[in-house]
């Protein structure tokens, strides 16, 4: 991030919407679970989705191990005015403790990361209220690029433990006691490239700025989504 504060106060001005390239695909599915919640967001990165559920009158706590992530998200949600429904912790999952209980918890792209997947979850579990709402995106086992070994490299990088089929993220999810609320596959072989390509660095840039191009790329990635098979799972489970 760059230090000219007039890059910065722009930049904290925005708000993601479900037309966003990049989180687009999950917001179309979270929206629906958005009505006046206390959530926590486990992993909440530079809280992009943080504020984007702030923003729809949600309490949101975020957690993550970031130091200057949680710094980020912090003036983020000053500039943007949603300091006062949102407060952000520096500290890992698993060290973390809450005496409250909330109605929604948000999990994108950190299960794959952590070394106890199942211990997670069960916090997830206890955090949450009778009938909450568990929202989860992690990368596809069965992802082409994957499957093909080409992003094996990328993944051990990144710091990926583990891939996941919704078959079996869906068993433990049961097992712990959730209810499966829906599932779905997403991100085809072109919008799986993108993240993590260097080629893919401008195109990305391009669809996130023009709504135009991205709904191109969306257009053509949904056509390789059905010949060649999905990048990502999303899960949505109910505490019973």
């Amino acid at each position: 991030m760059k230090n000219n504060k007039k890059t910065q106060t722009l930049f904290f001005k925005k708000i993601i919407n479900p037309k966003n390239f990049t989180y687009g695909v999950i917001l179309e599915i979270l929206i629906k679970y958005l009505k006046k919640k206390k959530t926590l967001d486990a992993g909440c990165g530079e809280g992009n989705i943080s504020l984007f559920v702030a923003n729809h009158n949600n309490d949101v706590t975020g957690i993550d191990e970031s130091k200057r992530s949680i710094a980020i998200c912090k003036e983020k949600a000053k500039q943007l005015k949603l300091d006062l429904n949102t407060q952000f912790i520096n500290a890992k999952i698993e060290k973390c403790k809450f005496s409250q209980k909330f109605n929604l918890i948000i999990c994108t792209e950190v299960i794959e990361h952590v070394n106890n997947d199942y211990l997670i979850l069960n916090k997830f579990f206890n955090w949450l209220s009778n009938s909450g709402i568990l929202f989860i995106s992690t990368p596809s086992k069965n992802a082409p690029l994957f499957k093909a070994g080409i992003i094996k490299k990328y993944d051990k990088k990144v710091g990926h433990l583990r891939r996941y089929t919704i078959k079996y993220l869906t068993r433990i999810l049961e097992d712990i006691g959730f209810k499966i609320v829906e599932t779905q596959k997403t991100e085809g072989i072109l919008r799986n490239a993108l993240f993590f390509t260097i080629l893919g660095r401008f195109p990305l840039r391009l669809a996130n700025k023009f709504q135009l191009i991205g709904d191109i790329i969306t257009f053509l990635d949904n056509i390789s989504l059905k010949l060649f098979g999905h990048s990502q799972i999303i899960v949505v489970a109910q505490k019973k």
